[in-house]
């Protein structure tokens, strides 16, 4: 049958006159725009599809919560080029992105997308932006597309609001994503064609539907979110020419729905909402269809109407629009089913799937000329006539008058597809159900009647969001087609309490979900699977996008897929490759021609799926084949030997007429690499039967379920179903027989059917009046429908016959099943939150009152009290305070069985919150409906309220006095504090206590700071200064529930109701009643106030005089005395008064706030602030006042306020910023009167401690050491780092400012205190001590733990904890490299660091030492790290290591130029057989260069290889590629990459090998050779020692006859060990020696050498054999990071495989895979990572220790498998100790608390636990591997870890886990756990440990990323299998 030209028709019909410049293979709206779901345009080839050539290319994600339900469109641009993907998403970005690569082109976000939040509907969560999918105009490559965001303040007040929402029409150029001219079109407001009172009200309507384009015309439909507001479905149109709206259909007009103009009245405007599960509206080019939903208005009421009567309430309807001029709509056509209404009272919307327009050249039969399909939720397929819909109740008995309607009683969302080949098939996948197949056949009329003949094997998931079936084929071929379905996964999330924060945490995952894929035409009854790659769970609805032999689709969490196949294919053949019609007992052969893409080895094999297709492989081509050259080879169908049927247990393809289908590959060896070695190609044909063949179909005739409703006539179901004859000849019908015994059975007996007027009996409750008549006759290839009827007379019950038909061309059995039972009764309830439930007929949820940061929880029953399965039909719950506990819980087509109940947990989830803030009321629904019809739609009303704490003074009523204003950030500018009152600071601090205080004193404003300070004041703090709640997070000292203020100068402000209106922030605020706090003086004589006053940008504001303050401060009083007879006065800094007659240029009025500043003299009146004045005019009404004291200008400035440099003992030590959680001098708080503090009153105060620090002028702080985050501030003087304001007791001194200290430091040594001199500079601030230099040691930084281990694990605590002080720790370290502190009391040495410590924030190094607290000794995990100063050979030089600072930050690893005397070459390949440099080797995990420069004395050259760890450049560097280094004479040097070395730069390096060509400079680029860091001995420097040659030559000669045996250790770091010298030997080194070079012309060197090479094995093991325990995998290719991560060791004279096994296997080690490679290298693992695979070859050289083994090769391992193996585990018990799982190390301290115990040897769970039993302690814990810590109990702060994070092995047993770094396993002491034998009651059970291995892909990426991965240390993880 040639390709059926309708899809092409339909959319030429259209498109006209546009003409379209798209690409075959794009898909450029969604699927075909009739919606058949037929694509035959993708080159979407079964046989690669259904092979493993076809995968995963690539995988994109987005931004976090952006989802798309839009579905991709792929697009050709009219300029050309390759194809590109156009993405819309629910964030309103537009992408575009290339279809082959994934790589973004270009991205935009064309709106603020919609929130959810705004209408209470989760259907689509977070954002609502683009949700339909687009349409591309291929004639003028624009994209349109509708975007929901917000026009602020547009219906009502606010930037955001549902109705503030709105819809735009965008049309976007996709080369440039920019807006066409004259869009986008605003579509609110436009009023509906038929319904003018209607108006498009954006924010309550949802546009779900994809696009559809027609000429010039693009349309949209628009439906509701969860039926809720007042809306009505509409259809709108835009015209893309003329840029505006051309047409609005409203769904529902007419008196029945008025419009009421009240949005959120739910209902109020009809619904209808068309949304289709996403599918588009269907066209045919004349006419638009679509389906609608749940409807008000029933205008059709029980009479009969035509489809042309012209309903107007057209919910539940099928409609045909009709397109006229302009694109204008009417309603031309439309279908209701009979029961439509129940449907409307069930919530079983007929509108949940879309319709499908069917091939017309197919789809046909009498009276019909074109089909339609649709389905909804109601359990009905039906099969319309597109061209007479059928109206309502115009059937039989007024049913519906259709073609046809399948009974499935299964819900459908999303729709149906289609495959017109083949003789025609319809699609149909309902919830939770397999995917049902139909095919086309016709009555004996002709007319058309659609029966089951297959399902899929899978269901679907059984949930809402099912996709489309879809169906492609190879260029339109049949035997090629696929039918494709998405499963969709639930966004689950789980939403997490942090920091006030509800943060939400994706929980998706679903093995049901993803991409699934069939051949399309069942065979036997099933749908053979095609396996895909396995993506996430699918979004919503999704049908897969598809471009040129490529697919697309979209999960749940946002995340694009690319599947396809490889570019690169070796061959070009002609497929698929088609039989024709093959007779049973005959046979075809057909020739296949291929082409070669490229050169080929040879054409090595050829299979077939079916083995009745066969090949002759002599026929292939024998030998190498050229590029381009062609060559032809014959296959065979074979059917000779055949007969009906499948063959069991064969790999023949079922054998019965009709189209088959099979693929041939061919395998290929090529000559190029980075091509395919497999081709397939699909081989089709037609099977037929000479005689005939009686085929029936279904199999089974499912009625599903008759629901018996009382005082109700019985209803029937009728069913379909076809008797075919598939032979060529004709059929005739011997007879029919039912039976109800199993067919299985040894005696079956039948009853012949007979017929009583004309229905014949099937069996009990089985009837047909059409079945054909004994003797009819089916002409070969036809085909007879019968109708079937279903009805149950014996009542309710299961009913089953098999009924058999017999015939000249065999004889066959179908199945007819159904059942009968009462309808489902809904018992609905609500639980009452104290164990029981409320009556049925409540609907209010009602939390009552619930406190803060709680989660409460009540649930909903629905119980199934009837006779039949209960169907939730909808099902619309909450998000937010409120949502359900599980997402999936009453979803929608849920199914509840008989006498079972469903429950759904609804929690109240509320945000903890700071005290006296106002009750909160929170409301939410959940709307429910089942399909029980006297259920009727439930909306559960939700509420709660949210009742905070109450603290400080109540009124009359109970209620607090003051309310909570909101978290404040101190004023950071010169005007002083928000609340300028402190009434205390002490460790008794709360915001109720500091309530009180300020109540008392008649403070408006309370507030907390720095956890022990209240402030009191009565001007409102200033919006500007308002800073997010999470800012006030620091507890109060006196109650830590209650927060005080925050890190950073944060304060917690509340404030007195009666008093002040929150948002009057720029007026005077003056208490109501007596006060003794501070406020501004209105009028004072005749002075007006007249605001507060910036000073002018030149000089002063006033310039007129400076009277001089009282001696007991200044006041607004006394100032206006000293200013009588100036027109202005002003008060500023407290004592400052000026007058003038004129405010000068620049002075201007500031915020009221600004003037925060108490008068020195009555600290009842503000008085200005820092260059703040408040400002008085004189009142020109009143005489002017007279003075009674003349006033006096002060003495002239003589340089203005400064620091005093010293005082007494003290010197100034700099401007110091506050502590990062409290204050920075701490030991004594303002112990001078605030109103009179001078440097000299604090320094006296203060003459008992180190430090003092004035602060906000007024304030005085004492301590012996500053605390942790306090530092010298920013900026290049005082006043830019902040501390400008002068003493209120001294004001030509300066005291700090805000949240700066004017900081001293007592002097080391005193005798009599300095005087203050006014010409001395400051001394350069000390500050406090964050490190201490001591003698042979230089500080290295803050640095954190190793990744697996203890930074430093040479020695560690040797000094008590509670005097712990720098120089006690350096002193025990003495004999080590390395010493740090850490949590104050800890002390480590050492002489390398571990892998994974690295470098981090100096402040995270905070902790004070125990012992000198001074000092700072670490953080928590985090080490205050010191280095042993380098000693050179002349006098001793200390080399301090770099340090972190403000202004030096490290660089990062870096290539070591130079050490010793040798000098960096650059990065070295190894060589192509063997070792680079083979005289040595050392292996060691803790590799520094400097380490192997050590061990390389004495020969010419070194590198280092694979480095394991990283390290700080200050200390080592990273090395996984190894620079080799030359003699820097200019005459010698290295050439570029890819070119031969020259033999001058090398010619005194006899080992190196000559293979190594190529230097890389600079660029790590991918591949499986090993790299080295070389380096030379640079002889031009080793000349200036006199001793240098003799010494090399010496050592040489020894190290040549110098070696022993390798051996491995029992140390899990050990490495076998061959030393050149014995005074060489380090402990963890291993290290091999062969044939040394020298420099030295007279040297003599040893005439032995080694060499690897490749000796054949006398016995190679084969794969699978097993030796000792240790089964042979294969030979795996070496990967980076390493294929075997674990321990490792070399030998180059001691390998043997038994010795690597031995050394992986040991109790230290515990490892089941050891790996050989290069004849000497062991390496150790559990799994194989970074995708290593066994199979490779090149395992070839002989072991160093044994040439009759083999071990491994270059880049190659030799891999065993040790069958044996026990993987580590966690021990559950030891004696009464039980485990109590994973915890993390607290933040500050230790875990637990009590007595600890380190052993890096022989550490076990239970002898820690026998240590703690000893002591007394309840809890037991495990870290690092090596470390025990006991304690009486757990904090309640303590914090569960993951399980999986607890995977270090005890030192002493490395089969039992001893927690991890920072991370402890905690054992608890439970007497319980025993029996009263004193047996433990678990069991310790070997745990099956899971291996999370290192999946890096070893593919080329970016350099960065390179770089990164490169050293990372690769470690294996264990995951315990909960199976125990």
């Amino acid at each position: 049958m040639k390709h059926p030209l309708f899809v092409l028709a339909a959319v030429a019909a259209a498109l006209v006159p546009r003409v379209s410049a798209a690409a075959s293979t794009d898909s450029y709206t969604d699927a075909d725009i009739g919606q058949s779901g037929y694509l035959p345009n993708h080159n979407m080839d079964p046989a690669v599809v259904d092979s493993s050539e076809f995968g995963q290319l690539w995988k994109k994600t987005f931004n976090a919560q952006e989802q798309f339900y839009a579905k991709p469109l792929v697009y050709t641009p009219l300029a050309g080029g390759p194809q590109i993907l156009f993405l819309a998403s629910s964030q309103n970005y537009i992408r575009t992105l290339d279809a082959k690569t994934g790589d973004a082109i270009n991205q935009r976000q064309v709106h603020t997308p919609f929130l959810q939040s705004d209408i209470g509907c989760t259907d689509i969560p977070n954002f609502i932006g683009i949700i339909g999918t687009p349409v591309i105009d291929p004639a003028t490559d624009i994209a349109y597309f509708f975007s929901k965001t917000y026009i602020p303040n547009y219906r009502t007040a606010g930037a955001t609001g549902t109705f503030n929402g709105v819809y735009y029409f965008h049309g976007v150029n996709v080369n440039t994503l920019a807006d066409v001219d004259g869009f986008p079109i605003l579509l609110d407001g436009s009023p509906s064609d038929n319904a003018p009172e209607k108006v498009f009200v954006g924010g309550i309507i949802l546009q779900r539907p994809s696009l559809a384009q027609v000429g010039s015309v693009v349309y949209g439909a628009f439906g509701g979110h969860c039926d809720l507001f007042n809306y009505t479905g509409l259809v709108v149109g835009i015209d893309i020419n003329q840029k505006k709206i051309v047409t609005n259909f409203a769904v529902e007009s007419g008196p029945l729905v008025p419009q009421t103009n009240v949005w959120n009245q739910n209902g109020g405007g009809g619904q209808g909402g068309i949304w289709m599960s996403g599918m588009a509206l269907s066209t045919d080019g004349d006419r638009l269809f679509w389906v609608s939903g749940n409807g008000v208005g029933h205008e059709n009421a029980g009479t009969p109407a035509s489809g042309s009567s012209g309903c107007r309430t057209l919910g539940e309807a099928c409609v045909n629009l009709g397109i006229g001029d302009g694109g204008k709509l009417s309603l031309t056509d439309y279908f209701q089913p009979y029961d439509y209404q129940n449907m409307d009272g069930g919530d079983q919307d007929f509108g949940s799937g879309g319709i499908a327009l069917l091939d017309p050249t197919v789809f046909k039969g009498t009276g019909v000329s074109k089909i339609a399909v649709t389905a909804g939720k109601n359990g009905k397929i039906y099969i319309l006539n597109a061209n007479n819909l059928g109206g309502y109740r115009l059937g039989p008995g007024q049913t519906d008058g259709i073609i046809q309607t399948i009974e499935t009683g299964k819900s459908v969302f999303g729709g149906s597809g289609s495959y017109p080949l083949e003789g025609g098939y319809i699609y149909s996948t309902p919830v939770g159900y397999p995917t049902y197949v139909y095919k086309l056949g016709f009555s004996d009329s002709g007319k058309p009647v659609f029966s089951q003949v297959g399902q899929s094997p899978e269901k679907s998931a059984g949930r809402v969001g099912v996709g489309i079936p879809t169906v492609t084929t190879y260029q339109g071929k049949e035997g090629t087609a696929i039918l494709w379905m998405c499963f969709n996964s639930i966004l689950r999330e789980r939403r997490v309490l942090v920091e006030k924060r509800l943060l939400t945490v994706d929980l998706t995952g679903d093995p049901d979900a993803g991409l699934r894929a069939w051949y399309a035409v069942p065979s036997n009854g099933y749908l053979k699977t095609i396996n895909l790659p396995q993506v996430n769970g699918l979004n919503k609805f999704q049908r897969p996008a598809f471009g040129d032999t490529r697919l697309y689709v979209t999960d749940a969490t946002g995340g694009l897929y690319c599947l396809g196949s490889p570019v690169n294919l070796p061959l070009n053949c002609s497929s698929p490759v088609n039989f024709g019609s093959v007779a049973l007992g005959s046979k075809g052969t057909k020739q296949v021609t291929c082409k070669a893409n490229i050169a080929l080895t040879r054409v090595a094999n050829a299979v077939t799926g079916d083995a009745h297709f066969t090949v002759d492989t002599s026929t292939l081509p024998q030998g190498a084949v050229a590029q381009g050259a062609t060559f032809s080879f014959p296959v065979t169908w074979d059917l000779t030997n055949t007969k009906s049927g499948n063959t069991a247990n064969a790999s023949y393809g079922s054998v019965s007429p009709g189209v088959k289908s099979t693929a041939l590959t061919l395998t290929t060896v090529n000559a190029v690499a980075g091509y395919s070695t497999n081709f397939p190609i699909s081989l089709t044909g037609t099977e037929v039967s000479q005689n005939a063949f009686l085929v029936e179909a279904p199999i089974t005739v499912d009625f599903s379920g008759v629901v018996l409703l009382p005082n109700q006539s019985t209803p029937t179901v009728t069913a379909p179903f076809t008797i075919s004859n598939a032979g060529l000849n004709p059929l005739t019908i011997q007879g029919y027989a039912y039976t109800t015994d199993d067919l299985d059975d040894d005696d079956v007996d039948y009853t012949n059917v007979t017929a009583t007027d004309g229905i014949y009996d099937l069996g009990v409750g089985f009837t047909s009046d059409n079945l054909p008549a004994v003797g009819t006759v089916i002409q070969a290839g036809g085909q007879v429908a019968i109708d079937l009827v279903f009805d149950p007379i014996q009542g309710v019950g299961a009913y089953q016959s098999y009924l058999l038909t017999w015939s000249d061309g065999g004889s066959t059995s179908i199945i007819l099943e159904a059942s009968a039972s009462t309808a489902p009764i809904a018992n609905f309830s609500i639980s009452n939150g104290e164990g029981g439930w409320l009556p049925q007929s409540n609907l209010v949820m009602d939390f009552g009152k619930v406190a803060p940061g709680t989660t409460t929880e009540r649930q909903i029953r629905i119980c199934n009290q009837g006779g039949s399965v209960l169907e939730v039909s909808k099902s619309k719950p909450p998000n937010g305070a409120f949502r359900p506990e599980d997402p999936t819980s009453l979803h929608e087509s849920q199914d509840i069985p008989v006498n079972e109940c469903a429950y759904a947990t609804v929690l109240f989830v509320t945000n903890a919150e700071d005290p006296n803030i106002p009750d909160q009321t929170f409301t939410n629904t959940w709307t429910l409906n089942t399909d029980d019809l006297n259920f009727g739609v439930h909306v559960v009303e939700i509420t709660g309220t949210l009742v905070s704490r109450k603290v400080g003074p109540t009124n009359s009523t109970g209620d607090a006095v003051y309310t909570y204003l909101g978290c404040y950030s101190e004023r950071t500018g010169a005007a002083g504090r928000l609340l300028p009152t402190q009434q205390y600071a002490d460790n008794n601090n709360d915001n109720g206590r500091c309530q009180t205080d300020c109540a008392n004193g008649n403070f408006i404003f309370s507030g907390t700071e720095y956890q022990t300070e209240c402030y009191c004041g009565n001007k409102p703090p200033p919006s500007s200064f308002k800073a997010d709640e999470a800012s006030c997070s620091f507890a109060c000292s006196g109650d830590a529930t209650q927060d005080c203020g925050g890190a950073g100068g944060f304060i917690s402000i509340y404030y007195d109701a009666t008093r002040y209106t929150p948002g009057n922030d720029t007026g005077t605020t003056t208490p109501t009643g007596p006060t003794t706090g501070p406020t501004t003086v209105n009028t004072t004589a005749n002075y007006n106030f007249i605001g507060c006053y910036s000073e002018a940008t030149a000089g002063r504001a006033l310039s007129g005089k400076a009277p001089a303050a009282p001696a007991a401060g200044g006041s607004i009083e006394a100032c206006q005395k000293s200013c009588v007879g100036y027109t202005y006065f002003g008060m500023e800094y407290a004592n400052e008064c000026y007058c003038g007659n004129a405010i000068n240029a620049g002075s201007v009025q500031k915020d009221i706030g600004d003037c925060s500043m108490v008068c020195g003299g009555n600290e009842n009146e503000y008085c200005g602030g820092p260059n703040r004045l408040d400002m008085y005019k004189l009142n020109g009404s009143l005489p002017a006042p007279t003075s009674t004291a003349g006033g006096t200008n002060p003495p002239a400035a003589t340089g203005g306020p400064s620091v005093v440099p010293s005082v007494g003992a003290y010197s100034y030590a700099g401007c110091y910023t506050e502590g990062s959680n409290g204050r920075a001098l701490s030991d004594l708080q303002n112990p001078v009167a605030g109103a009179t503090l001078t440097i000299e009153k604090c320094a006296a105060a203060c003459s008992k401690y180190t430090y003092f620090g004035t602060e906000y002028s007024g304030e005085c702080y004492c301590g012996n050491s500053f605390n942790a985050g306090s530092v010298i501030a920013t900026g290049n003087t005082d006043v830019d780092k902040g501390c400008s304001m002068t003493c209120n007791g001294n004001t030509n001194e300066i005291c700090g400012g805000p949240n700066r200290l004017t900081a001293y430091r007592r002097n080391s040594t005193t005798t009599t205190p300095a005087a203050p001199s006014s010409t001395k500079a400051p001394s350069t601030p000390t500050g406090p001590v964050d490190h201490v230099d001591v003698p042979g040691f230089s500080y290295q930084g803050c640095f954190t733990e190793g990744t697996n281990s203890r930074a430093l694990s040479g020695l560690q605590n040797p000094v008590a904890a509670a005097t712990l002080t720098i120089e006690k720790c350096a002193a025990a370290c003495n004999n080590y490299k390395y010493f740090g502190t850490e949590y104050s009391g800890e002390c480590y040495c050492g002489n390398v660091l571990a892998a994974g410590s690295k470098l981090a924030t100096s402040s995270d190094c905070s902790m004070k030492c125990n012992g000198n607290g001074t000092e700072i000794c670490g953080g928590p995990n985090r080490l205050s790290l010191y280095a042993k100063n380098s000693t050179s050979t002349g006098a001793a030089t200390s080399t301090k290591a770099p340090v972190a600072s403000a202004t030096q930050k490290p660089v990062g690893p870096t290539v070591v130029q130079s050490v010793g005397g040798y000098v960096s070459q650059g990065c070295w390949s190894e060589a192509t057989t063997g070792r680079a440099l083979s005289a040595a080797v050392f292996a060691n995990d803790s590799m520094t260069i400097e380490m192997c420069a050590q061990d390389c004395k004495g020969y010419a050259m070194f590198g280092v290889e694979y480095g394991r760890e990283w390290y700080d450049n200050a200390i080592g560097v990273p090395c996984n590629r190894l620079t080799l280094a030359v003699t820097a004479a200019p005459t010698q040097q290295l050439v570029a990459r890819k070119l031969p070395i020259k033999t001058t730069a090398i010619s005194n390096v006899q080992v190196l090998h000559r293979s190594i060509v190529a230097l890389v400079t600079g660029q790590r680029k991918f591949t499986l050779r090993r790299w080295l860091n070389m380096y030379k001995l640079n002889t031009t420097a080793a000349a200036k020692s006199s001793s240098s040659k003799a010494a090399v030559t010496t050592k040489a000669a020894v190290a040549s006859k110098s070696s022993s045996k390798a051996s491995p250790t029992a140390k899990s770091s050990a490495k076998a060990s061959v030393k050149p010298t014995s005074t060489k030997a380090k402990a963890t080194t291993a290290k091999v020696t062969s044939k040394p070079t020298t420099t030295s012309k007279t040297s003599t060197t040893s005439t032995s050498t080694t060499t690897s090479s490749s000796v054949a094995q006398t016995a190679t093991p084969s794969v699978g054999s097993i030796t000792n325990g240790w089964a042979y995998l294969g030979c795996a290719n070496e990967t980076a990071p390493r294929a075997l991560s674990g321990a490792s060791y070399s030998s180059n004279t001691a390998m043997t495989v038994e010795k690597c096994q031995a050394f992986c296997s040991s109790s230290n080690n515990n490892y089941g895979l050891a790996g050989i490679e290069y004849g000497g290298e062991c390496y150790c693992g559990n799994a194989l990572q970074s995708y290593s695979t066994v199979g490779h070859d090149g395992c070839n050289m002989a072991c160093t220790g044994n040439k009759t083994e083999l071990c491994g090769g270059p880049s190659r391992l030799s891999v065993y498998n040790l069958t044996t193996f026990v993987p580590p585990t966690t021990v559950k018990q030891v004696g009464t100790y039980l485990s109590q799982g994973c915890y993390n190390e607290a933040s500050n301290g230790r875990l637990l608390s009590g007595q600890s115990y380190t052993n890096n040897t022989g550490m076990t769970v239970e002898s820690c636990v026998e240590f703690c039993q000893a002591s007394g302690a309840t809890y037991a814990g495990l870290e690092y591997a090596q470390e025990c810590y006991c304690g009486s109990s757990l904090p309640s702060s303590a914090q569960v870890a993951d399980a999986s994070k607890c995977n270090m092995l005890c030192t002493g047993n490395s089969k039992e886990f001893c927690g991890a770094g920072s991370i402890l396993n905690v054992y608890k002491n439970t007497p319980s756990s025993v029996s009263s034998a004193g047996t433990p009651k678990m069991a310790n059970t070997l745990n099956k440990a899971v291996i999370k291995p290192n999946t890096t892909e070893p593919t080329p990426e970016s350099k960065a990323k390179r770089a990164e991965r490169a050293g990372r240390s690769v470690k294996l993880r264990f995951e315990r299998d909960t199976r125990g």
